[in-house]
């Protein structure tokens, strides 16, 4: 089976990420939110569910999926088994508590190949990609499909039915070296560029 999981589009986050400023000039926040949903599901449709994927969205138990996701009657919602408030809330010793990895894959069933997006990719995407691919799985992560979506569909150039859409310019070897450093020893992260 091929499965696509994004995790947590949920209010709280996805709200957040359009409010965010730092990855955009927005003068028109409303019709940026519009183009934002209709992008995003555009994707989640081309890409996955056109070519026989399986959509999956892991939502924490006390959460609701964001408005901003056309939900499908042939999705499924997956409960990650860990409220919002317990994971965004500080241990005692500094740390944060995560859902349980294998807990989110065994919902899934029969996996020969993941695909994964969602919020945040440097952490919880992070996880579940990298629990993917210990546990044998074909696994790529999509990261147009991060909190790095808000800054890619204002490029010109965007593509709904492209991954990756940002590609590193091998010409200017130091942010190429840079950009590939973090990848060498995350096989879940696209490697050919």
């Amino acid at each position: 089976m091929q499965e696509f999981v994004f995790l947590y589009p949920i209010p709280e986050i996805i709200n957040f990420e359009l409010g965010c400023k730092r990855w955009m000039n927005v003068k028109e926040p409303d019709l940026f939110k519009q183009k934002y949903k209709l992008l995003l599901n555009q994707c989640i449709d081309l890409r996955y569910r056109q070519k026989g994927f399986n959509i999956n969205y892991a939502l924490f138990n006390d959460t609701t999926l964001s408005d901003m996701i056309e939900l499908h009657e042939s999705d499924k919602i997956l409960n990650v088994g860990m409220d919002f408030k317990t994971h965004t809330t500080k241990k005692s010793d500094g740390t944060y508590s995560y859902p349980n990895q294998d807990y989110i894959i065994n919902q899934l069933g029969i996996v020969k190949v993941i695909r994964i997006a969602g919020f945040h990719m440097w952490d919880c995407v992070e996880k579940l990609a990298k629990r993917s691919y210990e546990r044998g799985l074909n696994v790529l992560v999509d990261e147009d499909l991060t909190e790095f979506f808000t800054f890619l569909i204002n490029k010109p150039n965007f593509d709904v039915n492209k991954f990756p859409n940002y590609l590193p310019d091998k010409k200017d070897k130091l942010s190429f070296e840079l950009f590939m450093e973090v990848r060498k020893e995350r096989p879940w992260l696209w490697q050919d560029y």
